[in-house]
């Protein structure tokens, strides 16, 4: 039963991205949250979802919502890193055994008992799945997931799958780890793993340095070049759920290399962008409880960044770009108003409203490019 929600940005909410942490284990090169892959950057704010707003969130705010999917990804940190994760779950799964749950992580953290756990609280919801990145074999898979041990990963990838979690093992390629494809991926099925995906990496090459430590990671693109999106799932392992239910091999890779030019082509002809975040009923939620409409509002936006911190995107944006999103953080807040209310208010449906239909904002502008 769907409960429709009157508003002109949104009409409905299906999905929700929430990142509940800005804490991680992990150094990866090409994070925002470290500096080149070393030290956690100076203007990071370190915190965790407030349990008291999530627990609002699923019991009050979405009450009579069907939402479709439920994504904790690791835009500013690894969820496994809260410390009440496997509470959170339980709270969402009751308030909604519909959603689709789906959690990404470098997997390389917790007790054994705790992944036996999170399975354990994720089968009583109809359908989930964690995204383990396996980025190469013990002597590769440091190189790009720094600070994470190999072993603890096996480890706790099989604790998963031994208590009947879905897992995906996922793969990022890069020149020294493409010769190892088909032995992660007949790792992934020895773990128990329903699925392997080797994916491209977003960039071309990333220079690490932490301390004395110094090294360049180069990207690799099985077509040659990064002009367009390739599609690089291997064959299932095996399938357990219906394609049209459970989407484990949903591609999300996106090339953003021309992105500026596709707003400018909507521009010049004078046509009105229309953005795939909203028309599929989907929203991004950070750390610090602050609604916004997408990913990569929220990381330019940055609630918990403090304004020298190079978010992703290195550019300079003009005044009124600023201000659109110190508006965003004050009203856009979980802890000052409901989600339903922050869907409805003026920043939403007039100020946002305004921008992506004009294609004038710098962030859509810069980084994503998928508008249609």
């Amino acid at each position: 039963m769907y409960l429709s929600i009157t508003m002109n940005w949104y009409r409905q909410i299906h999905k929700l991205q929430v990142d509940i942490t800005s804490h991680c284990n992990a150094r990866c090169g090409a994070c925002i949250r470290n500096i080149n892959g070393g030290a956690t950057h100076p203007g990071l704010k370190l915190t965790h979802f407030d349990v008291d707003v999530w627990k609002r969130m699923a019991t009050e705010d979405t009450r009579g919502w069907w939402v479709r999917q439920l994504t904790l990804n690791g835009n500013w940190g690894d969820p496994m890193m809260h410390p009440h994760l496997v509470e959170m779950l339980e709270i969402w799964i009751t308030a909604h055994p519909e959603t689709f749950i789906s959690i990404a992580t470098n997997g390389s953290m917790r007790s054994t008992k705790f992944w036996s756990d999170l399975a354990t609280v994720l089968r009583k919801g109809s359908h989930h799945k964690v995204d383990f990145a396996v980025d190469g074999m013990e002597d590769t898979h440091h190189i790009y997931r720094r600070k994470t041990v190999f072993s603890k990963l096996k480890e706790n990838i099989k604790a998963f799958t031994d208590a009947k979690g879905q897992a995906i093992a996922v793969m990022t390629m890069f020149e020294h780890n493409k010769h190892q494809i088909e032995e992660v991926k007949e790792l992934a099925r020895e773990l128990g793993c329903k699925h392997f995906i080797a994916r491209r990496s977003h960039s071309d090459h990333m220079l690490i340095e932490d301390g004395n430590e110094q090294y360049e990671i180069k990207g690799w693109y099985p077509t040659g070049n990064g002009e367009h999106v390739i599609d690089n799932e291997t064959p299932e392992l095996e399938q357990d759920f219906p394609e049209n239910e459970h989407p484990l091999s949903v591609n999300r890779d996106r090339i953003w290399m021309r992105a500026n030019e596709r707003f400018e082509e909507l521009n010049d002809n004078h046509i009105p962008s229309k953005c795939p975040w909203k028309d599929e009923g989907e929203v991004q939620i950070d750390p610090w409880g602050v609604v916004w409409p997408c990913c990569h509002v929220s990381l330019y936006g940055g609630s918990g960044a403090s304004k020298n911190m190079s978010i992703r995107l290195n550019f300079n944006e003009e005044a009124e770009q600023t201000n659109f999103i110190e508006e965003g953080k004050e009203s856009n807040s979980l802890h000052n108003r409901s989600l339903k209310d922050i869907l409805n208010n003026q920043w939403y449906n007039d100020t946002l409203n305004h921008a992506i239909k004009n294609a004038d904002y710098g962030v859509c502008r810069r980084s994503c490019g998928i508008c249609k």
